[in-house]
């Protein structure tokens, strides 16, 4: 039950996130959050009244405050806050709409993030930066976010008590933009080492992160131990181990049975409790994309124990969170039987499983609803932050709701975002959003008309025919990821230009506009007025023309490749300096774009750094990341490519 003194300092922190986000209107709006009590399941709930003395706000938790600030802003208001739109257009009098019927979420868990977000969008991120994006999760409804900011101070504080020494523990951790595959037990000491001043100041960011998170009502998860150690420390230790591959990485991994393996997982999760606290969730995966070291159903389920049995030693509360990726990426090894043994090992109610992309390639049916396991059903969108408009629309409006409904998913008990990475599609997390609060949107017609009025400020023809076949073309896809772009594959004559392996996961690159596509490009321009340039409207026309701009560089590939094939010198020059041109073009297009800039990119990453070598090593990282990713060869090249400007220039 909420103390008096704890529901008051949820009410503060709701009350400063409503003038942080509407400035002195905050004036025209109270807040009362009410805790739910017994007997409510724990399910958060919102209400507004906007009656003649102002705007009331009321609502479960902060997030829940927040929540209804968003309905009513984009019901009443017409207006909506966006990553990319903060700023709302509030009219000059509060519509006066009444009481609204309360809204109470099916879903215990709004989760948010991916591991790798924190390597691909937010690795150099500050905390200007960081509140900006707290409140727009509490707007939409987040309750569960992961959070890994500065836990690089809990493993080094680990790793000095067991023994290694303080140069060994900052090169096991490697470079900044890459820790989140450390946490996933796939490299180490890439890009690294790691200075110092970065792990004190992120320690103190991460704690005005969740202390932020947890003030506004969120849960956040926190990081538990997989088996993932330095091979000095095994070699010290004697202690049994394997090596796991992944891609061009190699990483070891301590046998459960060893010693080592609880002693590390107490210490480390001992030391992260003690620098951040804990709200009893715990990320762990083992074996994300590696194959495991073991066969029989017993090892896998002593792995299980073992993972959570760490967890327990320090915390008696502590649920374990794991991702379902392996399940689907190594379906071929994940049997129903190893399936069963693992998830089995560890006791429901101490378990919560993200289905990573339930849009795409769920994996609960497969698993007999994970086992009766409490799960999330979760939109993977992003991978790797590669440019490119796409997604599915219609299944994240009834999908979680249809799972819920299905015998083998019954118990569903969330929904969320697992992106890679984020900053495009913002249509996707708008309905996300309403999902996690009604369950489902059934008339995706009428709520994309209401989401282009509040995006845009005005309803028109043009506008609401655009999105209709932006619809049709790009949010219906199958592709399980945005169309492939030549401007983001390394040099080639190869004429399709289709995925060398399987981690670009992307559709070959399309050489023909899609007419439907090209349609709502010249719908957008035609709406387009100079105020609209640096809003929404510019934004989305700026992302339309990136990808018209896309299959007509693919065309142009495609021409070049076929011209040197046949030794057509004339026919290449042409085709060739068409396709420099178009280049060009596009980077002058992005250019226009602040999120599409590269110099922002490695200005962030530079203003963490003390001294010349820092700097040096955080642009060293900020630039590979998003182009060779790994060795030079690396199969991983590419995979976060970008549309960015300079960086399509340049590289």
């Amino acid at each position: 039950m909420t103390s008096p003194e704890e529901a008051s300092a949820v009410s503060l922190a709701a009350r400063q996130l409503l003038q942080r986000l509407v400035g002195d209107r905050a004036a025209e709006f109270t807040v009362d959050v009410e805790p739910v009590g017994p007997g409510s399941g724990g399910h958060d709930w919102f209400e507004v009244d906007a009656g003649p003395s102002g705007v009331a706000l009321r609502g479960s938790s902060g997030v829940a405050v927040a929540s209804a600030l968003r309905w009513y802003l984009r019901t009443a208001c017409r207006t909506q806050i966006t990553w990319d739109a903060p700023v709302p257009r509030l009219p000059d009098r509060l519509p006066r709409t009444g009481t609204a019927a309360r809204t109470t979420s099916p879903y215990l868990h709004r989760y948010h993030f991916n591991i790798c977000t924190f390597g691909y969008t937010t690795a150099f991120w500050d905390w200007t930066r960081w509140e900006r994006h707290i409140d727009w999760m509490a707007l939409h409804g987040v309750t569960t976010p992961l959070a890994m900011t500065g836990v690089e101070a809990a493993w080094q504080r680990a790793l000095l008590r067991l023994g290694l020494d303080d140069e060994a523990a900052r090169r096991f951790l490697g470079g900044p933009a890459y820790l989140p595959w450390n946490w996933l037990a796939s490299l180490d000491g890439w890009c690294g080492p790691l200075p110092q001043s970065w792990i004190d100041s992120h320690a103190d960011l991460g704690r005005r992160i969740l202390d932020r998170e947890r003030a506004l009502g969120m849960r956040p998860v926190l990081q538990g131990f997989s088996g993932h150690a330095p091979r000095e420390l095994i070699a010290r230790r004697g202690a049994r181990s394997t090596t796991l591959g992944w891609w061009d990485f190699e990483v070891g991994v301590l046998d459960p049975r060893d010693p080592l393996f609880e002693d590390f997982g107490t210490t480390l999760l001992t030391e992260q409790t003690r620098l951040f606290g804990t709200d009893h969730l715990y990320a762990a995966d083992p074996f994300i994309e590696t194959t495991p070291p073991v066969t029989g159903p017993d090892d896998l389920a002593r792995v299980a124990r073992a993972v959570h049995g760490a967890m327990t030693a320090v915390d008696d509360q502590a649920t374990w969170v794991h991702q379902a990726w392996p399940f689907s990426y190594r379906s071929d090894y994940w049997t129903a039987e190893r399936t069963r043994a693992f998830l089995d090992a560890v006791p429901d109610d101490r378990m919560l499983i993200l289905d990573l992309w339930a849009e795409h390639t769920p994996v609960w049916r497969q698993t007999d609803g994970h086992r009766g396991k409490p799960w999330v059903w979760c939109m993977l969108h992003n991978l790797g932050g590669r440019p490119g408009l796409y997604g599915k629309l219609a299944e994240l409006a009834v999908g979680p709701g249809r799972a819920g409904a299905d015998a083998r998913g019954g118990s569903l008990c969330g929904v969320g975002a697992s992106m890679e990475a984020f900053g495009g599609d913002p249509v996707l997390y708008e309905l996300l959003a309403d999902v996690a609060w009604q369950g489902a949107i059934t008339d995706l017609a009428g709520w994309l008309e209401s989401w282009t009025q509040a995006r845009y400020g005005r309803r028109t023809h043009g506008l609401l025919r655009a999105w209709e076949l932006l619809r049709a073309t790009v949010y219906t896809s199958d592709a399980p990821g945005p169309p492939g772009s030549v401007v983001v594959c390394r040099p080639t004559l190869r004429g399709d230009l289709r995925p060398e392996s399987p981690v670009h996961l992307a559709a070959p690159p399309s050489p023909t506009v899609p007419p439907g596509l090209a349609e709502a490009w010249l719908l957008l321009v035609g709406e387009a007025t100079r105020e609209d340039s640096a809003g929404p409207l510019g934004r989305d026309l700026c992302d339309v023309t990136a990808q018209v701009l896309t299959h007509v560089a693919c065309a142009q590939q495609r021409r070049a490749a076929d011209a040197a094939l046949a030794r057509d010198a004339d026919r290449f020059r042409h085709a060739a300096t068409a396709l420099l041109t178009t280049l060009e073009d596009l980077d002058r297009l992005l250019a226009t774009r602040p999120e599409y800039r590269l110099d922002a990119w490695l200005a962030d990453a530079g203003s963490w750094a003390s001294t010349p070598a820092e700097a040096a090593l955080y642009e060293a990282n900020a630039r590979r990341i998003i182009t060779l990713w790994g060795h030079p060869r690396s199969e991983l090249h590419d995979y976060s490519g970008r549309h960015w400007a300079g960086l399509v220039r340049s590289f």
